[in-house]
């Protein structure tokens, strides 16, 4: 299985468009917003309690970008016949499968990683490393649920459609989860819409953390719910839409 993760991770590692709009995006985008609304801020106190949440935003951004482009990636490698190629080799089908739940949850890593230290170094944004750690480790835990999520969309659509819908879907959760504008500053019924979205829970995870504190226990529970919800859901179309099907 070693082998195959690790031909998988340099195939999507390699792509240019993962690396832009999963990595260097959001990372611009939280120098972007620190520094305008930073800027707001009438001492240092309150720029940094304005300045962490942005980052821990584009964090999320960039993992649930992550985790969905590198799973949907089965859609493409069924229509080209890789999965079927697959099939005639020692790979299980299930070896397959775990492999690209792995490449999902590893490329979220980068993402999370490169816009921490973008908000350290570039934002000086301070916390503490005992608190870096933690916020990576939750934001890395709790991406599992757009994998899933990402491996559903994956197996149910063909490549064209899922290539679509993948693009909407982000652009969906990250503007009404309030990952881009914060959802203090949503009209009341956006901002109870924000609140039933999984981006808003998730980043509410890692806003915990870098407030000092804990996640809370409906945040964990949000994640956890809809990561169970997901999951489910990408076994049952697995199981109707085998990895090996033709597209279509």
């Amino acid at each position: 299985m070693s082998g195959l993760l690790l031909f998988q991770l340099r195939r999507v590692g390699r792509n240019r468009q993962y690396l832009f709009f999963t990595v260097l995006l959001p990372a611009l985008f939280t120098v972007f917003f620190t520094k305008i609304f930073g800027n707001l801020a009438a001492d240092p106190a309150e720029y940094q309690a304005n300045a962490r949440p942005y980052m821990v935003s584009m964090m999320a951004y960039g993992a649930l970008g992550a985790a969905l482009g590198a799973t949907i990636r089965l859609a493409f490698d069924r229509a080209s016949g890789w999965l079927r190629q697959l099939r005639v080799t020692p790979v299980p089908t299930g070896t397959a499968f775990t492999v690209d739940v792995l490449v999902g949850a590893l490329l979220v890593l980068p993402s999370l990683v490169v816009v921490a230290l973008v908000g350290r170094f570039v934002n000086g944004i301070e916390l503490r490393p005992a608190t870096w750690a933690a916020l990576i480790a939750v934001l890395w835990a709790g991406s599992v649920a757009f994998v899933a999520l990402g491996l559903a969309i994956g197996l149910a659509l063909d490549s064209q459609a899922a290539g679509a819908a993948i693009g909407i879907l982000g652009t969906v959760l990250a503007a009404l989860g309030g990952l881009w504008v914060s959802v203090e500053w949503f009209p009341s019924g956006m901002a109870a819409l924000a609140r039933v979205m999984p981006s808003y829970w998730y980043a509410e995870l890692g806003r915990d953390v870098a407030a000092g504190g804990t996640p809370s226990g409906g945040a964990v529970l949000a994640v956890a719910g809809f990561t169970a919800l997901f999951s489910v859901a990408a076994v049952a179309v697995a199981r109707r839409r085998p990895l090996h099907a033709v597209a279509g």
